[in-house]
């Protein structure tokens, strides 16, 4: 039995079905996408710029994203019945109606009835209150639930790991939540609101410099209705004591270091010349280890090369020295910078720190 429009009579088809009773130009006209104009109430950190959701901070956002997200999440309390919307295309025309609130015309994408897709316009009404979000709050009292200690497993940081972790700790993400930051001589300490970001700050530093993270907590109080213990989480972040162009001792060789980068140890085998990438991990086990018992030699200059010798001169006393030129050293040439040193009673030889190709090397006995 055919069905028609209850205000102008026109007669419902397969390509424009009735909605409540309405064909599609009647029910916007006299129905509307709207039972009623939306009342948003948004609460926004002033310090921060996080905005409250549900109960809970949200990360800063653009005021158009918000009232979309908002228009998505409500629609079902203020569309009218045969109405869904689908999608928020673009917000703008803000502008003062009253004291406290604001208008803005939103653009959505509509379903209407079962099939019948269309997009409109739509007012919303918004009112903002700031106020202070519980982790600035905290920061502003300094309130600190996790302390991040930066340390070296030489006992010291170098400039360069001073640098790097100020340059971490100027992230927005990470940044945000620390309260203070203390250096003194034995590293750097970081004090944090969460421990989530203070771990995601721990987790950052040892992935891109290989370093050791051992997480302590300490009970201040216990929370009896909620189960719940509350205390200051502790993260010792330590920084191998690894730089390019340091000897180690691998695996019974010795090596020379040519560079360390997101957790792995590149190395070169000073008697078979073969490059290893080593994980972070070995030197933590205490299977890498820097050679520290190897007396530095001395600086020497390549003064002249043939394809069997090579003859360096001490640049101190003037003294020259032959070396077999082994496969290991074919690209070492006149003008390279040398050093000397000799480990269990064997002399290896490296380009100095600087030069290009530096991990060329040799071995002889020592006399």
């Amino acid at each position: 039995m055919p069905r028609y429009c209850v205000k102008c009579g026109k007669k419902e088809s397969s390509e424009e079905p009735l909605i409540n009773g309405y064909c599609i130009d009647c029910f916007l006209k006299y129905r509307g996408l709207l039972k009623e104009t939306p009342v948003l109430k948004i609460l926004v950190c002033s310090k921060c710029g996080s905005w409250r959701y549900h109960g809970r901070w949200l990360h800063p956002m653009a005021l158009e994203d918000i009232i979309r997200r908002y228009i998505l999440d409500i629609s079902g309390h203020y569309v009218n019945s045969g109405v869904e919307i689908l999608e928020v295309e673009e917000v703008h025309g803000f502008h003062r109606v009253n004291r406290n609130f604001h208008e803005a015309i939103a653009k959505v994408s509509a379903l209407l009835g079962d099939s019948t897709i269309i997009t409109r316009p739509i007012i919303v009404r918004f009112k903002i209150t700031k106020s202070m979000c519980p982790r600035c709050l905290r920061k502003a009292g300094k309130v600190f639930n996790a302390i991040v200690q930066i340390r070296s497993s030489r006992g010291r940081l170098t400039e360069d790991e001073k640098q790097y972790v100020r340059k971490v700790l100027n992230e927005p993400s990470i940044a945000d939540d620390i309260v203070d930051v203390e250096e003194n001589k034995n590293g750097i300490n970081i004090k944090m609101v969460t421990p989530v970001l203070a771990r995601k700050l721990a987790a950052l530093i040892s992935h891109e410099k290989g370093a050791k993270v051992i997480e302590t907590f300490k009970i201040r109080k216990y929370d009896p209705s909620r189960g719940k213990k509350e205390g200051i989480t502790t993260l010792s972040v330590r920084l191998p004591d690894l730089e390019r162009g340091d000897i180690v001792e691998y695996k019974g060789s010795i090596s020379i270091i040519d560079e360390v980068k997101d957790s792995r140890i590149k190395i070169t085998d000073l008697e078979s010349g073969e490059s290893h990438s080593v994980p972070i991990s070995e030197y933590w086990d205490g299977k890498l280890v820097k050679a520290r018992e190897y007396i530095d030699e001395k600086d020497y200059l390549v003064i002249a090369s043939d394809p069997s010798t090579i003859y360096l001169m001490d640049e101190t006393t003037g003294e020259i020295r032959e070396y077999p030129r082994l496969v290991s050293l074919n690209n070492v040439k006149e003008g390279d910078k040398m050093k000397g040193y000799v480990i269990r009673n064997n002399l290896y030889i490296v380009k100095q720190k600087g030069e290009q190709n530096y991990a060329e090397k040799e071995k002889e006995e020592r006399f």
